[in-house]
């Protein structure tokens, strides 16, 4: 089984080499000046004042003035010198507290006036003027490109997988040529959508207990959705360019880079165009508010210029605002009210010497409203090392100053001397790139008091990772401002790293796949497939919008695949999608009775399939030719092996003498005419008078005559169509089972490929999708024929707006045959249930697991596993609503329901 390595991947973050030098006596400029100020100031009270006050007076006036310079010197709060925080402190006092998108006409003079003076309101301008269609946002003296992105699952990864992870993230931040903004936003999910759109299709379902099962459905869904906050992670990089005409193209082309090099770490990436830019920015300003995302073309009051962009101007910061930001924001010292919630921002400020890969994973998975912010701005080689130099000279001047004077070194700027030195080293060897890197939290909440619980959660997660943060009071719009996906930096409150450093903090990881968010293309298709096992999200999927509709489902008897399956049929069904079961142990008879489906119980009394009847309707020329094919694969299956040459091309001339015989000939017009039977063509076989042909028609008796008669002796009993057909093998012998599964997969293949052949006849909005199911299907893995038969089903179901569902409990039976692994490898969608500690390293190698996906599987509980597509992996857990519930679990036998 393949295990996670002893050693974690980890990267040093260098001390902070941007600490002010000491000048004297262990005193940095800025402090000197402080106190040189105070000085002066106490002399100049003191000539002032000697003559008037009495000595103790005199002192007494000095000593608080002296002692305001001393704290403003040596004081800091919240992360700030004391002087620009009273600063910032000082400009929140002068200005509006409240601000609006646009505003309101004065009140005319009849209107009454308001007893108490209503608070100051001022305009709320974005750090933006306009969006181009093509997706450019123009922010004053930079252009901003949008680019969106899905995380990925680092935390079931190897090491060497994450080493390889984070080597591709430093490459691309090694290859910036500008500043870059990465905005890690919570964003609710978008179940609202697909509940309208299954409720609005219970009308036209075609029983009432299915339109009872998808009501329950979308109501469970909108019950989800109100009682927990579902959330799922989204990733924006915000690519900064230069601004001016003709410079969108360069910033756009930044983008391109960066999408295809975060494309190539496995995120699925799209570089945003003008609508959905804004729709972006409109959920970003405003959480809590469904916003207006009219793209601002079809909005009478937005100018556009000719070539179809916003025009500029101040008035337009005013407009934009008005079309994405929330209906207003009061500025309180520590926090933001936004429209119906709050928000606060905090600054990073301290950081350990040491972190492991994704070191900031624990915050981007808090199961909360938390924006991550992580701005990097690269420095050229030139600057990186002019800087270091001078702060290597200033650190080692201090150090050996403090060791001339015998005073113990400063521990803070040993370690920056060190870290500034080795730094040095790496980036002249072009080890290395450095950056200053600003971090930034954004928390949302409801209220005032879960926005402070929140707060204290998220430092107390920060402090275990030993990170200082600290609230950005007085500062709170612009710490707002600094963390919309604009590229706008307004704390700059920076930290050089190195590109290890950067690259560790790895800020796409995270378990959620992609879901359905507002205003975004994924709330149109797709089913719930059950909560996320690692995150406050779910897992959203939509086998129709992957390479291919195949699924395979693997998982050990009991692990509640049949269950799932189920649960997956009964919301395909009420997406429209018509499916098929080939039920071995009559686990879907009642599912199917209870919808209205159709059931086939082959060998039951009176049931038979004639494997040789032509499908009604099909005048292909070749479609009589298909049919002598077919025979051909089951009776290998019957014999349970290949035939030799001899008896293979006795059998195929039989075949033909049988439709002759029965007035079936080449001519399509013949086709309607009762089909032959296999035991005529077990009789053409003996008038042959061969000894291949009479071998075979001997070896053929006991399905033409003897005791396996039943199922072959007549024509075709029923052709069942609908939106639900289900076909049982339970009655049939376990020497006839692989057959039974071969015919009934026959018989729901003509009709998907007829309905195939339909829909590429009448183009768009021809037959419905269908889902083949076929469950246990180790039972026709095991024969060499069926095998065959399923895997070119595999390969060709795309082309007929179909899916193939393989479930299975046998591992060896799909994945020791060279056909098995071909099904599994033309399964866009892998679903992994519990599996058992024998099969695990066979699961493992098969699927590519790692060491943490594979201990998931060996302790997933009943209705936990997997789903893999490609890179994309995550843990779900299957969840229903009543309704469904009782469907899914109606087949079963009251003790097993106990």
């Amino acid at each position: 089984m393949h295990t996670e390595p002893d050693t974690t991947p980890a990267a040093r973050i260098p001390a902070d080499v941007d600490t002010p030098d000491k000048i004297v006596y262990g005193l940095t400029a800025r402090q000197l000046a402080v106190l040189a100020v105070a000085a002066v100031t106490d002399v100049l009270l003191y000539h002032a004042l000697a003559r008037h006050l009495p000595a103790p007076l005199l002192i007494a006036v000095l000593i608080p003035a002296t002692g305001a310079g001393v704290a403003v010197a040596f004081g800091a709060r919240d992360g700030l010198p004391l002087e620009r925080w009273l600063g910032a402190a000082l400009r929140w006092w002068q200005q509006p507290r409240r601000l609006v998108p646009r505003l309101s006409a004065a009140l005319p003079p009849w209107a009454p006036r308001p007893a108490t003076p209503a608070p100051a309101v001022a305009a709320l301008r974005l750090p933006a003027t306009a969006i181009t269609a093509a997706g450019v946002i123009e922010a004053g003296e930079h252009t901003v490109a949008l680019v969106a992105a899905t995380t990925v699952n680092i935390g079931l990864r190897t090491g060497d997988e994450q080493e390889a992870l984070l080597a591709g993230f430093g490459r691309w931040l090694n290859g910036l040529t500008g500043p870059v903004q990465l905005v890690v936003a919570a964003q609710r999910v978008d179940l609202d959508s697909h509940a309208q759109r299954v409720a609005a299709a219970v009308d036209v379902l075609p029983h009432p207990a299915l339109a009872a099962a998808a009501a329950d459905y979308a109501a469970f869904l909108g019950r989800l959705a109100a009682e927990r906050d579902l959330l799922a992670r989204r990733v924006t990089v915000a690519v900064t360019g230069p601004a001016g005409p003709g410079r969108e193209r360069e910033v756009l082309r930044r983008a391109e880079h960066t999408a295809t090099a975060l494309a190539a770490l496995g995120a699925e990436t799209a570089v945003l165009d003008g609508p959905r830019a804004l729709a972006l920015l409109a959920t970003a300003t405003d959480p809590y508010t469904p916003a207006d995302t009219t793209w601002p073309r079809s909005r009478p009051d937005l100018p556009v210029t000719a070539t179809g962009t916003t025009a500029t101007g101040p008035a337009d910061a005013e407009t934009l605002a008005t079309t994405v930001g929330p209906a207003a924001v009061h500025d309180l010292p520590g926090q933001l009210q936004l429209g119906d919630g709050y928000a606060a921002t905090l600054v990073v400020t301290g950081y350990p010497a040491q972190v492991g890969a994704a070191w900031l994973d624990p915050l981007l998975a808090w199961p909360g409203r938390l924006d991550v912010v992580l701005y990097v701005e690269p420095l050229t080689a030139q600057q990186a090392t002019t800087r270091l130099r001078r702060q290597r000279a200033r650190l080692e001047s201090n150090r050996r100053t403090d060791a001339g004077q015998g005073r113990l070194v400063d521990p803070a700027t040993d370690a920056a001397a060190d870290d500034a030195a080795e730094l040095a080293d790496r980036v002249a060897r072009g080890e290395s790139r450095l950056f200053r890197v600003g971090l930034y939290l954004c928390v949302h909440a409801a209220t005032r008091d879960e926005l402070a619980d929140a707060v204290a959660q998220i430092r107390t997660t920060a402090a275990s990772l030993l990170l200082d943060t600290q609230p950005a009071t007085w500062r709170q719009l612009t710490g707002w401002l600094s963390t919309l996906p604009l590229g706008f930096d307004g704390l700059r409150m920076r930290r050089v790293m190195d590109t290890d450093a950067v690259a560790a903090a790895f800020p796409l990881a995270g378990p959620d796949l992609p879901v359905p968010l507002p205003g975004t293309a994924t709330s149109a298709g797709g089913v719930l497939y059950g909560l996320n096992r690692d995150s406050a999200g779910v897992l959203w999927w939509d086998v129709w919008a992957q390479h291919n509709a195949n699924s395979v489902i693997l998982a050990r008897s009991g692990a509640g695949k049949s269950y799932f399956v189920k649960l997956g049929l009964l919301r395909a069904l009420a997406d429209g999608v018509h499916c098929a079961v080939i039920d071995p142990d009559n686990e879907y008879l009642r599912l199917a009775e209870a919808t209205g489906g159709a059931t086939v119980t082959l060998g039951a009394a009176g049931v038979r399939v004639n494997p040789l009847d032509i499908p009604a309707g099909d005048r292909r020329p070749q479609a009589r030719t298909d049919r002598a094919l077919f025979l051909h694969t089951l009776i290998a299956v019957l014999l349970g092996e290949a035939l030799p040459p001899a008896e293979r091309a006795a059998l195929d001339r039989a075949i033909l003498d049988a439709y002759d015989t029965a007035g079936i000939t080449a001519d399509p017009h013949t086709w309607d005419r009762p089909a032959p039977l296999l035991r005529d063509v077990a009789t053409a076989l003996d008038r042959q008078r061969h000894s291949a042909g009479t071998s075979l028609a001997a070896r053929l008796v006991p399905w033409t005559s003897g005791s396996f008669r039943a199922l072959f002796d007549g024509p075709t009993t029923t052709a069942p169509t609908g939106h639900l057909v289900v076909f049982s093998t339970r009655l049939l012998a376990e020497e006839l089972r692989p057959a039974g599964m071969l015919l009934a997969l026959d018989a729901i293949w003509r009709c998907v490929d007829g309905a195939g052949r339909s829909a590429v006849a009448s183009g768009p909005g021809g037959p419905p999708r269908r889902q083949v199911i076929v469950d246990e299907a180790w039972t026709l893995l095991q024969d060499a024929a069926g095998a065959r038969f399923l895997a070119r089903l595999a390969k060709s179901a795309r082309k007929r707006r179909a899916g193939l569902t393989v479930v299975t409990q046998d591992v060896g039976d799909l994945l020791g045959s060279a056909l098995g692994q071909v099904v599994v490898a033309n399964a866009a969608t892998q679903i992994l249930l519990r599996q058992a500690p024998q099969a695990i390293d066979a699961v493992a190698e098969a699927f590519g697991l790692t060491g943490g996906e594979a201990r998931l599987l060996l302790t997933a509980r009943r209705g936990e596993g997997l789903l893999l597509c490609g890179a994309q992996r995550a843990g779900f857990t299957a969840v229903a609503s009543p309704a469904e519930h009782r469907l899914c679990i109606g087949d079963l036998d009251p003790a097993e329901q106990a």
